[in-house]
């Protein structure tokens, strides 16, 4: 089986959050809104906005991690990854299109900003921000990946506070079928 992979530059749609498998593996998932920007025919310097697509973001282990830490909503990202789409059934009955990718690789486009690097082997705890117990969680569990699509996960909104969230939940929306495969290890 080939893999489709894909490079989006947007912005954050959502807060990152950090959910864990039925299985107790950790991962981080957000949301980004990538709008195409285009020179409007025959008016040159005019600009419009195209049709905005949206995707969500899977990031496993480390990787999620340094995304809770890192990135915020608002934030121009880019993101390259595993590109999976598939079609849902929502509770009135019609069909909707998900698409996901599954990332590599997530950073801050720096086209609009700058960032500081900062290198870390294991995150560190103890600075008492929000994210102390979700990124202690990534650490102690990322051995392994669960399929954020298939399996039951729960949601750590607070350090300490967790709830249950349906597989694939889509904001209430009835999800069947699988979005993503498990990545490899």
């Amino acid at each position: 089986m080939q893999d489709s992979t894909i490079t989006v530059q947007g912005r954050v749609a959502s807060v990152p959050e950090m959910k864990v498998s039925k299985n107790n593996n950790p991962f981080a998932s957000f949301r980004v809104a990538s709008t195409p920007r285009r020179q409007v025919s025959g008016a040159p310097g005019t600009y419009e906005d195209g049709e905005t697509s949206w995707f969500t973001v899977f990031a496993w282990g480390n990787l999620g991690a340094n995304v809770l830490r890192s990135i915020e909503k608002g934030q121009p990202v880019v993101v390259h990854g595993r590109l999976s789409a598939r079609e849902f059934k929502r509770d009135d009955g019609s069909l909707g299109t998900s698409v996901s990718i599954v990332a590599n690789g997530v950073g801050h486009d720096l086209t609009w900003g700058q960032t500081v690097y900062e290198k870390v082997s294991k995150p560190s705890y103890g600075s008492g921000d929000k994210h102390d117990e979700a990124l202690r969680t990534i650490q102690a569990e990322s051995e392994g990946y669960g399929d954020p699509q298939r399996d039951e996960y729960l949601l750590a909104e607070r350090p300490g506070e967790r709830r249950a969230e349906g597989a694939g939940d889509e904001g209430g929306e009835a999800v069947t079928g699988p979005l993503v495969e498990e990545p490899a290890a």
